[in-house]
């Protein structure tokens, strides 16, 4: 006590223990669901299926709550809208919980890790779903813009071409390869729509194909292809030409030749031809298609475009012999050209620049070029279309969609940029861009430590302005040697650019912005070398490399004169060139010098080196065509090619990815594009006619068709093989003849197709007792050389077939084939003979996509690995006698797998706090040994409303069959009952009730059993028996009965006499219907028969609630002192327990000793308090005899 000094201290021990009253029943109900399910009271997911939330217990308090946890219990239907009973992916288990909680206010549900709707059969394989973000280009609905002149009509007509999306269909099967020969036919155009942002002038940039009269693939606009397409062709075949008569060939005005018709008997057209040709002008050509003078021109390199021919009659009549109308003929070289409607080319005869037939106009938006795009939205789990504006140029874009600058134009936005930057290019193709955001440009270099060391540097920078559609004039930025990122900014800011910035980032990186949100374009090239002085590479800015950064305008206002250049001959030769987008252009007869000593014919070499570029790459060679003295006055082209000169643009019009599938990357496909599923994807192959079968000769697995067979079945060496040609038979009924009509042969074999509920039923054509015969093969025979052997072996013929998106391959390849994947079983371990069903490749299974499957770690020999790492692996797997699951016992097995996971390695429904007192798994008595085992570890608390399976037939026999094993299987299931348990009862048969969408439907017992016990602790008690009229009402099915396994069918029943008697002779209670009484549960057994009062429902129930309230009321007096005040006090609470079980029917008498008697020293001393209690459980009267006896008149009443 603290009392110090007089005075009263009260304290105050609470020795009032008592137990509290029990809660009410609450059940825990393991399920199934589809994942990602929608809640169906607001627009979102059901956030209990979700992957992350698969394994998480919750605790439900309402129908309402259930149904927005787990969406409303789904029973599928068939396209007619009747219901599919039994069918191994409806949500049993989600309508059971939702029908307790129509009379229980508390349900424990805990979710399985797996997708029901993944199991759903298909014959396609899954996929994956894109990317949030990624673009698609819908091949199918977009149009091209083809538009091919006819001169003579001076028409245009519109081309459909051939789509090309797969580079699968290119030459060398890479970007940049022309077309298969095989695909199409002569005069077809063909497009690649697999877009790349390398520059328009790269070997993979060409879109636009057409297909010659030579049936090759040339590129439109291409040399060789204006070299399909005549510039002229004379209209006379077979000309009759006279000798000295001569014509005029002028070139764009600049070169010239005359040729003169020889004597007979040259003066023939193969002549002329001979004589054109001769001349050396590598952009003329001449042939004598269909007997007539045609000529092509592909010239280039001068600027007096558009580029012609034109023909002048010297002396005679030879133009007119050779079919041309007119004295002086001209004719215009095909062009390949974009443009809108508006834009339409005026190439008629009379018009501004006549063309020749062949001549193609990309005709741009509307009815014309036109991509279907889309980008993905993974949230809504859609396409969601993207309408491209076009532009030839970002500042042209911007311009036409914002008047502020950019800065306004939506991310996400797309636009098609079509003649790259305004230059009509011969084989430019069609840019998709992207707008990467909203707002400002601000672009990061890539560099995080620039040092400016090579300089000074001179910088030339062009933008763009609000309001206007040009690129301004270039702003120049000097920066000096030996530099650094914070005199970049300076010399930037120095430069005066108007709506821009340069800053240093924390990182060191220089980031240059367009606060207008418009385009920056960098210019970095020596005025007089044409090569760059590498400031914008050092600062980070690299086109292709740095995000943000693309190629910008070429750079083609350099006029190059080289230094002196010489000939084998001549000396002083000075031409002036620009290098334009790769294309050396000049003027053919203008030069700063024209030297001396040249001949004609002769070529002229000019380094590269001394045009922007590099030596001998690109090197410059010119023809001498005229002379004067020995001055050229014309020259012409032979070979080059420029430097890839491009300045570099800054543009929030950014490249999609053509090389990743992520966010912003982009592909082009007939249909919307797909992924590789993903790790651990299920695939229910719903096919059975899909039967790979391999033999065993000679110590290796061969292809079925690779081997003879005798009499017997069995493999010879001296038999060919004759076997179907495509492979086993599958047919419902036996048989007669092999596919292609022909006899069938020893060891011909037959899928019987008839009985899926037990598929596959293998039989093989052989003799028995001089009998030809169909002999049936025992699947679970994996030991002699009759059996067959069900395992993964083979996807294809080889490891590098994508199993993803590859053609599956057919089993008609796979006859006679030897290829095993380094997963297959040893043929060494099997007998000669066996058969070997490859699992992997035949249906009717289920099986999973596994990433990476195929590994070093997984398979260290052999070493080589298949190129193919990925796989589809059986994941069904075997029965315990090597037979397979398949088809719905497939489904059904990738069910009880992760029902078995989560129930075992659960954590949450272990925990004492998480109270529940029944246990239900609606419909998988598979999981029956599972539930035992986890109240078991609970203490024995609860109790396990068990099902029979729904397919078990009303018959005594295969009541008995089932209840007693005879089937020997090793674990409980649909096959057999093995496990039995004191706190398990089970219940027969299954029932039909509406699920919520009104579709009636077959249910598991315990849909009908958990409600019937709920219903009982609610108005009575868990120690009364829930059965009977008062008890055993069953409110939630309109009948009983079971699955007819062949039909599918509902077999309602009554549940007679005798079928009650051997389920109860079972330890199985039965579910009737009594007239006037409707449906009730009519037994009170527990599945085990222990011979005692435990082998009743009622007992054990009773049993489970006294030792969990035990427990209860014997955990306030742990650490207590074992003296005889804690004795008394801990055997008053507990008599309090059982007075309580007197009063409620629950108990005729008990005993409870605490007290010396039982608490001796020795158990004192170590630390135990004992407490022996009996008890005499109150007995259900399950068995009323009435007897009845009959006495005379007056003997009852003593008369």
């Amino acid at each position: 006590m603290a009392l110090t000094s007089p005075g009263v201290e009260v304290s105050i021990v609470d020795e009032s223990q008592y137990l509290p009253a029990s809660p009410a029943s609450i059940p825990l109900v393991l399920l199934a669901t589809a994942t990602n399910k929608a809640d169906p009271t607001s627009t979102g997911i059901a956030q209990a299926t979700t992957p992350a939330n698969a394994g998480k217990m919750y605790r439900i308090t309402s129908q309402r709550d259930l149904v927005t946890l787990y969406g409303n219990p789904f029973f599928y239907t068939s396209s007619a809208g009747t219901a599919l009973q039994g069918y191994e992916l409806n949500e049993y288990g989600l309508l059971a919980a939702y029908s307790s909680l129509g009379i229980s206010n508390q349900v424990f549900c805990l979710r399985a890790d797996i997708d029901l709707a993944s199991l759903v059969g298909s014959t396609g394989r899954p996929t994956g779903a894109p990317t949030n973000g990624a673009y698609w280009v819908d091949t199918t609905n977009s149009t091209w813009g083809i538009n091919e002149f006819n001169s003579t009509t001076g028409a245009f007509t519109s081309k459909a071409p051939i789509v090309i999306s797969d580079v699968t269909s290119l030459v060398g099967g890479v970007a940049g390869g022309a077309p298969l020969a095989s695909i199409g036919t002569i005069g077809d155009y063909a497009v690649v729509s697999l877009f790349n942002y390398d520059t328009p002038t790269a070997t993979t940039a060409p879109q636009y194909y057409y297909k010659n009269v030579s049936n090759a693939w040339i590129v439109v606009g291409s040399v060789a292809w204006q070299n399909a397409w005549p510039t002229l062709q004379g209209s006379t075949a077979n000309p009759t030409l006279t000798d000295g008569d001569t014509f005029d060939i002028i070139l764009s005005g600049t070169n010239s030749a005359t040729i003169a018709i020889k004597p007979a008997p040259n003066n023939t057209l193969a002549q002329v031809v001979t004589d054109i040709n001769a001349l050396g002008y590598e952009y003329l050509t001449a042939s004598s298609d269909n007997s007539k003078l045609t000529l092509f021109s592909a010239q280039t390199g001068g600027t007096d475009a558009p580029y012609f021919i034109r023909l002048n009659n010297g002396t005679g009549t030879v133009l007119a012999d050779l079919g041309f109308s007119q004295a002086i003929t001209t004719g215009i070289q095909p062009i390949l050209t974009y443009g809108t409607s508006a834009q339409q080319p005026l190439w008629q005869v009379g018009q501004d620049s006549p063309r020749p037939t062949g001549s193609v106009w990309i005709k741009v938006s509307g009815t014309g070029l036109q991509p279907v795009v889309s980008t993905y939205n993974s949230a809504t789990a859609n396409w969601v279309a993207k309408t491209p504006t076009f532009a030839q140029s970002d500042w042209a874009s911007i311009y036409a969609a914002d008047s502020t600058g950019g800065g306004a134009i939506p991310a996400g936005s797309v636009y098609a940029q079509y003649a790259f930057d305004g230059n009509a290019l011969s084989s430019g193709p069609v840019y998709l861009y992207y707008r990467s955001a909203t707002g400002a440009t601000s672009i990061a270099g890539n560099n995080t430590a620039p040092n400016f060391a090579s300089g000074p540097y001179v910088g030339k920078v062009q933008i763009t302005s609000p309001g206007v559609s040009t690129l301004s004039s270039a702003y120049t930025m000097n920066l000096a040697d030996a530099t650094d990122a914070t005199d970049f900014v300076t010399a930037w800011s120095g430069a005066g650019i108007p709506n821009t910035t340069a800053t240093v980032n924390d990182d060191g990186s220089l980031q240059i912005s367009h606060t207008k949100g418009g385009v920056i374009v960098l210019d970095d090239y020596d005025a007089s070398t044409g090569v760059s002085n590498g400031l914008f590479t050092e600062a980070g800015f690299i086109a292709g490399t740095t995000t943000g950064v693309k190629y910008g305008p070429f750079k083609n206002d350099i006029t190059f004169t080289p230094a002196t250049t010489a000939s084998a001959s001549g000396t002083g030769f000075i031409p002036n060139i620009t290098n334009n987008y790769q294309q050396y252009d000049f003027q053919p007869d203008t030069f700063t010098a024209a030297g001396t000593g040249y001949v004609v014919g002769e070529t002229v070499t000019i380094l590269g080196t001394d045009l922007g570029g590099a030596s001998p790459a690109n090197d410059l060679v010119l023809r001498v065509t005229n002379i004067t003295g020995s001055a050229p006055t014309a020259v012409t082209w032979v070979s080059g090619t420029g430097a890839s000169s491009y300045k570099v643009q800054l543009s929030n019009w950014q490249a999609l990815s053509t090389t990743t599938t992520g966010a912003n990357s982009i592909v082009s496909n007939e249909g919307a594009p797909t992924a590789i599923p993903t790790n651990l994807t299920n695939w229910f192959y719903s096919a059975t006619d899909q039967t790979d079968i391999m033999i065993n000769f000679n110590g290796a697995w061969r292809g079925y068709k690779n081997q003879g067979y005798d009499a017997n079945g069995l493999p010879s060496p001296s038999v060919p093989n004759a076997t179907d040609p495509k492979g086993p038979l599958v047919s419902a009924t036996a048989p007669t003849t092999q596919s292609d009509l022909t006899v069938l042969v020893y060891g011909d074999l037959w899928i019987d197709s008839s009985d899926l509920e037990n598929y596959p039923i293998i039989r093989r054509w052989q003799q028995v007792a001089a009998v030809d015969q169909w002999v049936l093969i025992d699947n679970t025979d994996q030991t002699s050389p009759e059996g067959i052997l069900f395992a993964d072996a083979r996807w294809a013929t080889n490891g590098t077939t994508n199993p993803a998106n590859d053609p599956i391959p057919s089993i008609v390849s796979l006859l006679t084939s030897a290829y095993l994947d380094v997963d297959a079983p040893l043929a060494s371990t099997s007998p000669v003979g066996m058969l070997l069903w490859n699992s992997r490749r035949s249906g009717y299974n289920v099986k999973q996509y596994r990433v990476n499957y195929f590994n070093a770690d997984s398979f260290p020999s052999p070493a080589v690995l298949p190129a193919q790492k990925d796989a589809w692996v059986t994941a069904s797997g075997l029965q315990a006698d090597g037979s397979p699951y398949m088809g719905r016992k497939a489904q059904r097995a990738m069910v009880v797998q992760s029902l078995k996971s989560v129930i075992d390695s659960n954590t949450a429904i272990r925990d004492d706090d998480n109270f529940f007192n029944l246990q239900a798994t609606p419909n998988y008595p598979e999981l029956q040994p599972n539930m035992i085992a986890l109240n078991s570890d609970r203490g024995e608390t609860s109790y396990i409303v068990g099902d029979t399976p729904m397919r078990l037939k009303d018959s005594a026999t295969d009541i008995q069959a089932w209840a007693t094993n005879t089937a020997g299987a090793t674990s409980t299931g649909e096959d057999a009952l093995v496990t039995r348990n004191t706190y398990m009862g089970l219940f027969y048969p299954s029932g039909v009730t509406n699920d919520l969408a009104g579709v009636t439907v077959a249910v598991p017992s315990s849909h009908m059993m958990l409600r019937t016990i709920l219903r009982n602790d609610n108005i009575a008690y868990p120690w009364l028996a829930p059965a009977g009229t008062r008890r055993g009402i069953i409110d939630n099915a309109s009948s009983i009965g079971y699955l007819d396994a062949q039909t599918g069918e509902f077999e309602a029943i009554r549940t007679r006499v005798g079928i009650r008697d051997v389920l109860y002779t079972n330890f199985i209670n039965p579910m009737v219907f009594f007239t006037g009484n409707g449906l009730l549960n009519y037994g009170n057994k527990t599945s085990f028969n222990s011979a005692s009062a435990l082998d009743r429902v009622n007992v054990a129930r009773l049993v489970a609630y006294i030792r969990r309230q035990l427990v209860i009321a014997s955990r306030p007096f742990v650490f207590e002192p074992n003296d005889p005040q804690t004795r008394k006090s801990i055997s008053a609470v507990v008599e309090t327990l059982f007075q309580d079980l007197i009063s409620k029917r629950g108990l005729y008498d008990y005993s409870v000793v605490c007290d010396d008697s039982n608490n001796t020293p020795a158990r004192i001393d170590r630390n135990e308090l004992w407490i022996d209690i009996a008890v005499e459980p109150v007995k259900a009267a399950e068995f009323i005899y009435i007897p009845v006896r009959i006495f005379n008149t007056g003997e009852l009443s003593g008369t």
